[in-house]
């Protein structure tokens, strides 16, 4: 069943006419939207035009709302849910902004973690275009102010200069389709500036934290032992955990996985840390098949890879519950660099984490400016 609304009618229903004594009613437009989940209609009704002043005034105004409400419905506004659905499975110039937005998310092949976020994204900007009026606006009449009015919204809105930085991003993902369909000859969200970005605090593993996590290899040993291994594996957890079989070369002491961002997939070699690699041949041993997971949901081999649930819910019940350590379990790669930086420095770290910059590195190593303060305060010259 496809949506369709009933005739648009206004109370007073004299509306148009010169009747003075209609200034001082209450006016409103009402109508029927008929779709799939609502066979026999569901009642739609709103008003706007009832501080005019003058009735003139309030007629043109209803006028108005009206004929915006028709052809918000002509390009696919769907009332109840108060956002624009889907009409075509292409995008054109004429396309709605929203609308094209939506498409070009379907169409775009991306990883699992930035779908999330163009996700939250596009549900952020539809609220915002809708509000500022350009939701319907066609993508080929978008400009940069556009952008800049959805940005700073968001801003008044309460969120913070990185949410602000990150909506720019995906939203720069999304509109780099609708130049490669001609739709722009260049990419203008490459020339709003980003916000000035304050980084996040890194929690690590302290000293009482590591004492505690050693007492889970006597009560959850199969949990102590991936996060043992994924302590030192140089990964991130979504990386670590669909290891197979196939990807480790054990006695060549590296192990591979596929790294994913953004739009760019590669292979990547990780070392077998020494001082974990009995924990690995245990596992290995255990492995029935050559395609298996190293880590399954019960923390051992198996045909699936561990869910991101299971493990986040092993992980809330037996360390952060029975063990009452409160950081989270993505801190072991913190704690990591945070480990290498203060033993090897921070080149190496940076090396191990793979990051392009030492800058990032230093975000993660979060004792490293300390401790170069106080190396620095024992430096011996002479005059």
């Amino acid at each position: 069943m496809k949506t369709h609304y009933s005739a648009i009618k206004v109370t007073p229903a004299d509306w148009e006419k010169n009747n003075k004594t209609n200034l001082n009613k209450t006016w409103e437009i009402y109508y029927k939207f008929f779709c799939p989940e609502h066979p026999l209609g569901y009642p739609i009704r709103f008003k706007g035009m009832n501080r005019c002043p003058t009735l003139k005034a309030k007629q043109d105004m209803t006028r108005f709302l009206i004929n915006n409400e028709i052809e918000n419905l002509s390009k696919g506004y769907n009332p109840i849910t108060k956002v624009f659905e889907k009409t075509t499975e292409f995008v054109t110039e004429q396309t709605p902004f929203v609308e094209a937005l939506n498409i070009a998310f379907e169409k775009l092949q991306l990883v699992p973690s930035t779908i999330k976020s163009i996700k939250d994204t596009i549900k952020l900007v539809t609220e915002a275009s809708i509000k500022i009026g350009i939701s319907i606006k066609s993508i080929s009449e978008i400009r940069k102010k556009d952008i800049r009015m959805i940005l700073d919204y968001l801003l008044g809105k309460g969120y913070s200069n990185d949410r602000y930085n990150k909506v720019k991003t995906y939203l720069g993902i999304l509109f780099n389709y609708f130049v490669d369909l001609d739709i722009f000859e260049h990419n203008f969200l490459h020339f709003i500036k980003k916000r000035p970005h304050t980084p996040k605090i890194r929690t690590i593993f302290r000293k009482d934290d590591k004492e505690k996590f050693l007492e889970l290899k006597h009560i959850n040993y199969k949990l102590w032992r991936f996060l043992t291994m994924y302590y030192s594996s140089q990964t991130r957890i979504t990386e670590f955990r669909n290891v197979k079989l196939s990807d480790i070369h054990f006695e060549k002491q590296y192990f591979i996985i596929f790294e994913k961002k953004g739009k760019r997939y590669h292979e990547v070699m990780k070392p077998i840390n020494i001082h974990v690699s009995k924990l690995w041949k245990e596992l290995l041993d255990e492995v029935e098949k050559g395609d298996d997971y190293l880590f399954c949901n019960d923390l051992k081999p198996g045909t699936e890879p561990c869910a991101e649930f299971s493990l986040s819910n092993k992980y809330r019940r037996w360390v952060k519950g029975k063990l009452g350590i409160k950081v989270d379990m993505y801190a072991l790669r913190h704690t990591f660099a945070n480990d290498i930086a203060n033993i090897y420095g921070i080149p190496e770290a940076q090396r191990a984490l793979g990051h392009t910059t030492q800058k990032t590195t230093e975000v993660y190593a979060v004792d490293y400016r300390e401790n170069l303060l106080n190396k620095q305060t024992k430096l011996k010259t002479s005059m």
